[in-house]
């Protein structure tokens, strides 16, 4: 009886033991579930904040396109032509004629570029005088030409001009030529020859390089084809639109990088090729392109 009694106590001593430990497991599992749930419950609401988050993005500003150059007034401005004042984007032609006394003086500030660069002349009725800003960079295509075309050269006909020429529509008188601004050469490769003619065009290789590579140094061609304003044998035509009156395969022009981009890429004129004269009045350098008289809007607002 004694040892049952004994047996009875024992059970009942494990089953409040298996009681207690029941209720630990159970509060255990309670406590473990609901730190699980609180987490998943964190996790989501911090997805849910991340997914509502829009990130910042501060707008590129818009940076207006401006292209009037930085006047550098000199003592070689010509009152009568504004566009004197522009430097490598002045405007010479028989609409903007200049004096001869800013012809006389525009040679005295140019180089000589076959002594300070060794680039010969094949010929011309000019002088081999440039600006020193543009005989820098007419050195650099000339190099680079002759890295291109090995055994080749590129030679001037005609750079500077104090005088002009009277041979018809292809030639500009005294005072009209795009040969005063001391920013232009005819350029040739004596290989394929030196005579100017426009129908020659598929013959002469640095020609067409000049088209496509000229304005990464800062030339364009002055007088595409496209801007001629009529064919060579009619009256010579220099509109208020921005036509040249010329068509040369060989006359190239320094206007600097920013410009020269613009108009060999014809940013201003729907991606063709544009003169010189539709980009000035295209970014407001000139208001009118038949009347030079106070034709400089950028130049009477400063």
């Amino acid at each position: 009886m004694a040892k049952k009694r004994k047996l009875n106590v024992i059970n009942f001593i494990l089953f409040v033991i298996i009681i207690i430990l029941s209720i630990i497991l159970v509060v255990t599992l309670f406590i473990l579930g609901k730190l699980y749930f609180e987490q998943r419950s964190n996790e989501r609401e911090e997805n849910n904040t991340t997914d509502n988050v829009v990130e910042t993005i501060e707008p590129t500003p818009i940076v207006e396109q401006t292209t009037q150059p930085v006047v550098r007034y000199t003592n070689n401005y010509d009152s009568d032509n504004c566009t004197t004042a522009y430097n490598e984007l002045m405007l010479i032609n028989a609409n903007y004629d200049v004096s001869l006394e800013f012809i006389e003086e525009r040679k005295e500030e140019l180089v000589d570029i076959t002594a300070l660069y060794g680039i010969l002349e094949a010929g011309g009725n000019g002088t081999p005088y440039l600006d020193e800003e543009a005989a820098s960079h007419l050195n650099d295509m000339v190099n680079d030409y002759r890295k291109a075309y090995e055994g080749h050269d590129l030679q001037t006909l005609s750079c500077f001009r104090a005088v002009g020429t009277t041979c018809g529509r292809m030639c500009a008188t005294t005072t009209t030529s795009d040969h005063h601004t001391g920013y232009t050469c005819d350029l040739v490769d004596p290989s394929y020859g030196t005579r100017l003619n426009t129908d020659l065009l598929d013959e002469h290789v640095e020609w067409q390089w000049l088209v496509d590579n000229s304005y990464k140094y800062g030339f364009i061609l002055r007088f595409p084809e496209n801007w001629a304003g009529g064919s060579m044998d009619e009256p010579i035509n220099v509109d208020e639109n921005g036509t040249t009156g010329y068509y040369e395969t060989w006359h190239f022009r320094y206007v600097g990088l920013d410009a020269a981009y613009d108009i060999a890429k014809g940013v201003y004129n729907n991606g063709e090729y544009d003169s010189l004269e539709h980009y000035l009045l295209a970014t407001d350098m000139v208001n009118d392109l038949k009347i030079k008289d106070d034709s400089c809007p950028y130049l009477l607002n400063q």
